[in-house]
């Protein structure tokens, strides 16, 4: 009887999970996968900042927190990352090489973040103002052109992101990596 008790419990259990016997008593639902974000809200106020003064990284070296993400670009959050790679001058080569390993490591974290940028303009000395989600994308391409010579990793992981984002702004911001990286490329090819 005890035996029969823990079979038909056993049983009882098993078809609540849906499965008896490894077979499913219900049709798998079709769940839709979004391929892109949705439409962000217009709001008075930003979701994310780049300003350096925000983070107190202004100056250079002289500033502790300057100094501080210089030292840890691995480990600081990828605002902070971000901010400095804007205001660094010539120390932000490691910061634009670290973009790329952020892109690398976690592309879709990389990519909804620039989208979240929204239509933030930096402006760098020499150049026009820039919407700067569209300037790290350049960062991120030219550290991989210049410093990886086009890496496999990179072709790969643009690839799988272009399958996950085929239309919408992170399509559009794919469209200007492929382009800067396509550009830095040449010149490197072109000034051996």
């Amino acid at each position: 009887m005890k035996k029969y008790i823990v079979a038909m419990s056993l049983l009882l259990f098993l078809s609540a999970c849906g499965k008896v016997n490894g077979i499913s008593s219900q049709q798998p639902e079709e769940i839709p996968v979004q391929t892109s974000l949705p439409q962000l809200e217009a709001t008075e106020w930003q979701t994310l900042s780049t300003d350096a003064v925000a983070f107190n990284l202004t100056g250079s070296f002289d500033n502790p927190n300057f100094a501080y993400v210089f030292d840890h670009m691995d480990t600081v959050p990828l605002d902070q990352l971000v901010a400095f790679s804007l205001v660094a001058d010539a120390a932000s080569e490691g910061a634009h090489d670290e973009l790329r390993g952020r892109f690398l490591e976690a592309p879709n974290t990389v990519l909804t973040y620039l989208v979240l940028l929204g239509d933030q303009v930096t402006e760098l000395s020499g150049w026009e103002p820039t919407l700067t989600a569209e300037l790290i994308c350049g960062f991120i391409a030219t550290a991989d052109a210049s410093w990886h010579d086009g890496s496999a990793e990179f072709v790969s992981t643009m690839a799988g992101c272009r399958k996950n984002y085929p239309e919408g702004r992170i399509a559009e911001l794919l469209d200007i990596m492929d382009e800067e990286h396509a550009a830095s490329m040449e010149r490197n090819h072109s000034n051996p």
